[in-house]
């Protein structure tokens, strides 16, 4: 029998722990193209599409495991053929083929327990502040945060240029490593910092509207904040911000995933869509992340080019960037999706005379939107910042490859 266990982590050696079957498991399986080829518990660690044809039996060990459970719908795997150590759903009867079920139920109740007590500490800990939202008590302070319909409005009938701000550029400001695709870099961090308290007009900053009230937002999403905005969290946040400037919601571009009540998601992404009607666009992005291919997110422009950059680790390359974009740029609407390094590009770029705006990971929101996930799942053909690496694949579209008027490689 081929036996494969997905996962090389905590969840595995759980697992491994309380196995007690007779047959040899053959390997592990790991989506992280950096783990391949290595080696974990004696055995080789190889990439799912590599044996997705060729085992007899799948136990996946990861302990969040959606998008793995999405993966392999995808591809059609035999549901018989899988068992998924953490789902406490398993008939104990499947269970004890491989596992000591007293020990997996230990195992089980012991996440669920994790859980609820994360949960619970996070709810309490920003409790204070999602009440003082409505309540507004004395000895709490909250940036102003405008609408990101009033956004939008400014953009398109003022000609403002937008840059956004989320977590990840707030921890590279204060020295910490946040986000997988760029390493911490002090320069990066001053730029950022400059960018962020700039008071030019046309340059609209804007931040998630994460300080007080989530009451809109999935508890899923709701929860994930609740867990980052902590006393310390929200302090550096407030050094940098200014209590009297008008701020604008980032989640503008965000149009369906956080939010409980996701019924208004096809409007929402309509109005956004304003910004690039009719209008020539330069799209510079990571040379995977393909923002509008394969659907209909830019169906309303006049044209677009892409300028493709690094992935990863692009602020390494930041100079060759934004010399290219500006020998490139002529009238066009820049639209951008480079993270931390994009933010600083856009406003270099803003102040050489061209409308720039800051519009994340609009795309992979609307593929999720557009596939009706309730979790958030890998894209084959796309990469995507928010889950763990993973193998992106080529694309042979015709229409997006024609749009590619330069791309610059981080060698080395």
């Amino acid at each position: 029998m081929k036996l494969y266990f997905w996962g090389t982590g905590k969840g595995c050696r759980k697992a491994l722990h309380n196995y007690t079957g007779t047959e040899e498991i053959t390997g592990f399986i790991d989506n992280n193209p950096e783990h391949t080829g290595q080696y974990f518990e004696g055995r080789a660690i190889v990439r799912f599409k590599d044996v997705e044809n060729d085992f007899d039996y799948l136990v996946v060990t990861v302990v969040n495991y959606a998008a793995i459970a999405y993966q392999l719908r995808q591809s059609k795997t035999d549901p018989e053929k899988v068992l998924f150590y953490f789902d406490g759903s398993q008939s104990e009867e499947k269970i004890r083929v491989f596992f000591d079920s007293k020990g997996w139920k230990i195992d089980i109740l012991e996440k669920r327990l994790e859980e609820l007590e994360r949960v619970v500490n996070i709810r309490l800990d920003n409790a204070g502040y999602e009440i003082a939202d409505k309540i507004r008590q004395n000895g709490y302070r909250f940036p102003m945060i405008h609408s990101g319909e009033e956004a939008v409005n400014r953009i398109v009938n003022e000609k403002c240029s937008m840059i956004r701000f989320g977590d990840g550029e707030f921890e590279i400001i204060a020295g910490n490593d946040r986000v997988n695709f760029q390493k911490y870099d002090g320069e990066l961090g001053s730029r950022l910092k400059e960018v962020i308290q700039t008071e030019q007009e046309n340059i609209l900053i804007g931040i998630a509207d994460n300080y007080g009230n989530l009451e809109l937002y999935s508890e899923e999403i709701a929860d994930g904040i609740r867990g980052y905005m902590t006393e310390e969290t929200r302090a550096r946040h407030l050094s940098l911000l200014r209590l009297n400037r008008i701020y604008y919601n980032a989640y503008l571009f965000k149009c369906y995933y956080p939010y409980k009540d996701k019924s208004g998601t096809a409007e929402r992404v309509r109005f956004v869509k304003r910004i690039w009607q009719d209008r020539d666009v330069i799209l510079i992005e990571g040379a995977q992340t393909r923002t509008g291919q394969g659907n209909d997110l830019f169906d309303n422009v006049k044209s677009i080019r892409r300028i493709l950059c690094p992935t990863q680790n692009a602020y390494a390359k930041y100079q060759e960037i934004l010399d290219t974009a500006k020998d490139l740029i002529k009238d066009e609407l820049v639209l951008c999706v480079l993270g931390p390094a994009g933010k600083v590009l856009a406003y270099d770029l803003i102040n050489s005379g061209h409308q720039v705006v800051d519009i994340g990971q609009m795309d992979m929101d609307y593929e999720w939107y557009r596939a009706g996930a309730e979790k958030k799942v890998p894209n084959p053909k796309k990469y995507v910042s928010q889950l763990p690496p993973a193998e992106v694949e080529d694309v042979d579209d015709e229409i997006y490859l024609g749009q590619i008027i330069a791309c610059i490689e981080n060698k080395g």
